[in-house]
């Protein structure tokens, strides 16, 4: 069965990367932004500027989460990462509504002036950068099971639409100009500023709120839960219990699983013994699965108990 795994080395090294290459398209996409007067460029370096403060919280986040329980955090630490993500997509939320409203002001305005030519090279180096990080990302995060990276992973895939879209938007500038039509030239800065904008919103949007439903405590959909739902129907079935109620909540990387098994009033053979061959059972092939596991299985002849 295939699986991901929980690799605290290889997530710090990568949020590491994340923090270094942010801060990287920080300084370079604001200081080009404000020298050829483009908003998208500018838009661009404080997009990755957000990144940079938010990856470097994510790399705090990821040592204590990874840390052992404590008195103080008897289940862990795992809130810490919806939250911390939650943060993260809020605040690219913020960006993109300022910078959609900014750019209808200066659409309206009559455009802006930018320097294309600087603009052009810019976003042409940062398109094939940004697509080899994510790149690397995506492949060295294949097995990883973290939710920290994967949001990297898809800002920096978010990043270089962003480059790409901005580099074909120039492109497009360079047209209009040799085409006689300069006219038109100064509201591609801020059209393409709008467009990015109200593109990339629902994508934060989306991610905020499934950050909120973990930490509420929704039970999680899809894949996972048909598996664990399998697994127990199997050992329901296996040792002729009357039925099961099965709880499953994800926090972050970690999943509280509680399964109770209603067993029949007839049925004396369920020893503690037995039982614990059971859990065994249960936990040998969740494990597979990746997360970390906070397992409860529970026995019982009276539904009151599970209720």
């Amino acid at each position: 069965m295939f699986s991901k795994k929980l690799d605290p080395e290889l997530e710090s090294q990568l949020l590491s990367l994340s923090v270094l290459a942010s801060l990287l398209f920080t300084v370079s996409g604001i200081v080009v932004g404000l020298l050829t007067g483009s908003s998208v460029v500018l838009f661009d370096g404080l997009y990755s500027g957000i990144s940079l403060l938010l990856s470097y919280l994510s790399l705090i986040a990821a040592k204590n989460v990874n840390a052992d329980d404590s008195v103080s955090f008897p289940y862990g630490k795992s809130a810490i990462e919806p939250f911390l993500v939650g943060v993260k997509y809020l605040t690219l939320i913020v960006l993109c509504v300022y910078s959609a409203f900014a750019a209808a002001f200066d659409i309206v305005a009559g455009g802006s002036d930018v320097n294309i030519d600087v603009a052009l090279i810019y976003s042409l180096i940062s398109s094939v950068v940004c697509a080899g990080v994510y790149v690397y990302f995506k492949n060295a995060s294949a097995n990883l099971e973290s939710d920290l990276v994967r949001s990297e992973s898809y800002e920096w895939f978010l990043d270089t639409i962003l480059s790409t879209g901005i580099f074909i938007g120039f492109v497009g500038a360079l047209v209009l100009m040799r085409a006689s039509m300069e006219e038109w030239v100064p509201y591609i800065d801020p059209t393409l500023v709008l467009v990015a904008s109200l593109a990339f919103i629902a994508t934060p949007l989306k991610g905020l709120i499934q950050s909120a439903k973990e930490l509420i405590g929704f039970q999680p959909k899809g894949k996972l839960v048909k598996q664990l739902n399998r697994i127990v129907e199997e050992v329901e079935r296996e040792n002729n219990f009357d039925s099961s109620v099965v709880r499953i909540q994800k926090v972050g990387r970690t999943v509280f699983l509680e399964i109770d098994f209603i067993v029949r009033p007839d049925d004396f053979s369920v020893t503690v013994l037995r039982q614990d061959a059971i859990r065994e059972k249960i936990h040998s092939q969740i494990i597979k699965l990746g997360y970390r596991w906070w397992l409860t299985v529970a026995f019982t002849k009276d539904e009151k108990w599970v209720a």
